[in-house]
């Protein structure tokens, strides 16, 4: 909690309410206190429309805390009505490469590219294409490679992705709130919500186990904050206030607005109430006549009111306490109550003196004194925003922001995508070979770098008003490149002796029915067909050689299902000449006929299409001659009896 003392000031449609608090032994005590109405309509629904004329009241009630309290005052804790508030859900993904570890940074820019999704989403949806800042957001979920996972940090995959719920207030209600302080001689020391501030004293944490709904109405806006299992469960606004009471009492009686809201102060203080209508008739009404005239006006904000409580929270609350000096509108508890249809003692104005704890300015009591008490509280106990000024890449940006401010926050302020930190993969190629896929990835990117005045800094590094903020974008990976030899590496060359010449051939390669090298850049999602030059049968047909005659490989006979290799001697069109010898294989003749003086076992494999690899559940290779075991090179002659066979 700060030290104090805060200067809290309530810019209302109707006035300005100011105090000075600070802690006091038992609680909070309030220095001074000050109200002064605006001379003029210059607020409506709770919006200035007249900075000047706004900036005049603030003034007033500075000058006259000033006199009280013999000391300057220079800064002042402020709030924002309800109704700005905007809430949208959005999502990011990002591709990423499975290489690299997820790490806590690729998350902070992740869920910040789904908060300026949503802020772009609300400005798609406003017809103004008004400017927001963010107050704050909540992730509700993560997902990897469209999975849900509870959190991405250390993970691997191809895509991540989260949702977020992101608040935003519009700028143009910071902005000509710190406009009206600005020409009254003040800076803005923190923010908060109406609703909250309200909320922090006239419904404490023990209260907010029950179902409650606190109503705080002003002169323009009725704002509502409903409670539920310890906590602030919503927030909703009505548009209408204390002044749709004053233009009714207006029309009823004859009156200007100002006398109409002076008449109306007094209903329940006097017994009679004398006026000058616009006619100058001075009259004198009873009350409770005057306020039989205004029943159908109240009838109907209650209605209202009713209407966004029940919408709100699903139904009627257990309660509902009123705050704000339109609370005091006679009548307009049992009417709430009514609407509610719950018993009229479950709806009761909340003032001043239910407050705890809280000492000082006799003058500031009633209803209307909960929200600048809160706002003083909230300040003191620091649950406000600040309004921090950066300069990021050379600009200045203004964002709101807790105690604890962030790159993150300046750069969302400041309209920079943090993914550009984290360059993205490069797209892979993906191709069909001979129908199997095949991938080639891309280069993974580079990140980029943060500095806070010219240190090294990160997302979540903290950040104080005034800091030179400079982002360096990362690069973005190379797109996969690739030729079909990347692909299939042993689609090469072979360079053979055919015939007694040398000839270097190459595979036959189609890719999207065109006839391509090994040397052709792939494309993404190619189809790709090849031969590759494994067998003597197809280097002769890619030579267009028939299969006739004897075929000679490094000077053995062979059939043409014979693999041949680089640098191999090709011989076709032999006359069968040398030796030819038959022996019994397996229990059936076979006549081998070779062009070496010797006849070897190894021969017996050109006669056979015998598998080179163990059929399943076989694994040991039986050679034998004359029953006993031989070798590749083991000698045969006529009439030898020859086993080959795979045994398990």
């Amino acid at each position: 909690m700060a030290e104090g003392p805060v200067f809290a000031l309530d810019v209302g449609t109707r006035k300005v309410a100011g105090l000075v608090l600070a802690p006091g032994t038992k609680g909070y005590h309030i220095r001074a206190a000050a109200i002064v109405e605006h001379q003029q309509r210059a607020m409506l629904d709770g919006q200035i429309h007249d900075i000047p004329q706004v900036a005049l009241a603030i003034q007033a009630v500075k000058e006259q805390l000033e006199k009280k309290l013999h000391m300057p005052l220079k800064e002042a804790a402020v709030a924002a009505a309800g109704r700005a508030l905007k809430t949208q859900r959005a999502t990011a993904e990002e591709e990423i490469s499975p290489a690299t570890e997820i790490s806590g940074q690729d998350v902070l820019a992740l869920e910040a590219a789904a908060v300026q999704e949503a802020e772009k989403r609300l400005l798609d949806g406003s017809e103004n294409q008004l400017a927001y800042h963010c107050v704050g957001y909540s992730v509700v979920g993560y997902s990897l490679d469209g999975h849900p996972i509870g959190n991405l940090v250390g993970q691997r995959g191809q895509r991540m992705a989260t949702e977020v719920i992101a608040t935003f207030l519009p700028r143009v209600v910071v902005d000509s709130l710190v406009a009206s302080l600005q020409r009254a001689g003040l800076t803005m020391a923190s923010l908060t919500l109406e609703p909250i501030a309200a909320s922090a004293v006239a419904v404490p944490a023990a209260m907010r186990g029950l179902n409650l709904a606190l109503v705080d109405i002003g002169a323009g806006t009725s704002d509502i904050a409903i409670t539920g299992q310890g906590t602030i469960t919503g927030y909703a606004m009505v548009p209408s206030a204390g002044d749709e009471i004053t233009e009714a009492l207006a029309g009823a009686l004859l009156l200007d607005f100002h006398t109409a809201e002076a008449v109306k102060r007094q209903l329940l203080k006097n017994a009679s109430v004398t006026f000058t209508d616009i006619v100058g008739q001075q009259r004198t009404l009873p009350a409770p006549g005057i306020i039989e005239a205004i029943k159908q006006a109240v009838t109907e904000l209650a209605r209202q009111i009713a209407t966004q409580i029940i919408l709100l929270n699903g139904r009627a609350p257990q309660a509902v306490l009123l705050v704000g000096g339109g609370s005091l509108t006679p009548g307009l508890p049992e009417a709430l109550a009514g609407q509610l249809e719950i018993p009229p003692d479950r709806v009761a104005v909340r003032g001043r003196e239910v407050l705890n704890g809280i000492s000082g300015a006799k003058n500031l009591q009633g209803p209307q004194a909960i929200t600048p008490i809160g706002i003083a509280i909230t300040a003191l106990k620091q649950e406000g925003l600040g309004l921090a000024r950066v300069i990021v890449n050379g600009r200045p940006v203004h964002f709101l922001a807790g105690q604890q401010m962030t790159v993150t926050q300046a750069l969302l302020a400041a309209g920079i995508p943090a993914r550009l930190l984290y360059g993205r993969p490069g797209k892979g190629l993906g191709v069909e070979i001979n129908g199997r896929l095949t991938f080639l990835r891309g280069q993974p990117g580079q990140p980029g770098t943060i500095l806070v005045n010219n240190s090294p800094a990160t997302l979540d590094t903290t950040v104080r008003p005034g800091d030179e903020i400079q982002v360096i974008p990362g690069r973005d990976g190379a797109d996969a490149r690739g030729t079909i030899k990347d692909l299939v590496p042993e689609l090469t060359p072979k360079t053979i002796t055919f015939n007694g010449r040398q000839v270097t051939l190459e595979p036959l390669i189609i890719m999207n029915d065109n006839q391509v090298d090994y040397h052709t850049q792939v494309e993404d999602q190619a189809r790709i067909t090849y031969e590759p030059l494994d067998t003597v049968a197809r280097v002769l047909a890619r030579l267009g050689e028939s299969l006739e005659g004897t075929i000679l490989l490094n000077g053995q006979p062979v059939r043409p299902e014979a693999p041949i290799k680089d640098g191999d001697n090709l011989v076709t069109g032999v006359e069968a000449t040398g030796r030819a010898i038959t022996i019994i294989l397996n229990g059936r003749p076979a006549t081998l006929k070779v062009q070496a003086a010797d006849v070897l076992f190894t021969d017996v494999f050109n006669y056979l299409d015998f598998p080179s690899t163990p059929p399943p559940g076989r694994k040991r290779l039986v050679m034998e001659v004359n029953g006993r075991p031989a070798e590749f090179t083991t000698p045969l002659a006529e009439g030898d009896q020859v086993t080959l066979r795979w045994d398990p």
